[in-house]
């Protein structure tokens, strides 16, 4: 599966996780790879600096995303906010569901946070057209599934 081979070639560990803390968007990675590597990012949040996860999580967000919540100070805010901040600095997280259709990506995660239960974010995403990330999968949105709900059926459905 693919999912599995890149969680265990790509993002290993939190050794491994140095080796690609600089990526950037590009064509040939998945929209379930840009979502484990926000995720990733945003688990080793402070590494090498604060915040830095919040930074490379960034990178990835569409050109429409960095228009709804940028700049980088103000998005950082947001992934802070009580709805964002079970991401930060968790201790482990899954894909547990996933659909692409065309240009359009929806992908569910869990996530194990610090402190509390496990909670199931929705990224979506699309393939950039144009521009300096032609062909690139990016993230539009991240909706949190409410505490104690399951991911609805029709969740993926694009």
């Amino acid at each position: 599966m693919r999912t599995i081979l890149f969680a265990s070639v790509i993002l290993p560990d939190a050794a491994g996780f140095a080796q690609i803390a600089e990526l950037v968007p590009r064509p040939e990675i998945s929209p379930q790879q840009v979502v484990q590597y926000q995720v990733s990012s945003l688990q080793h949040n402070d590494e090498p600096h604060v915040d830095a996860g919040i930074e490379r999580t960034y990178r990835f967000a569409s050109p429409s995303n960095k228009g709804q919540t940028g700049p980088l100070e103000r998005f950082a805010l947001m992934v802070k906010s009580p709805a964002y901040s079970p991401i930060v600095d968790n201790l482990a997280s899954s894909i547990v569901g996933s659909r692409i259709d065309g240009d359009r990506a929806k992908i569910a995660i869990k996530v194990t946070p610090e402190k509390g239960a496990p909670l199931i974010y929705l990224f979506v995403l699309t393939r950039q057209h144009g521009g300096e990330f032609n062909d690139c999968w990016m993230t539009d949105a991240v909706l949190p599934i409410q505490k104690g709900e399951k991911l609805p059926k029709d969740a993926l459905a694009i």
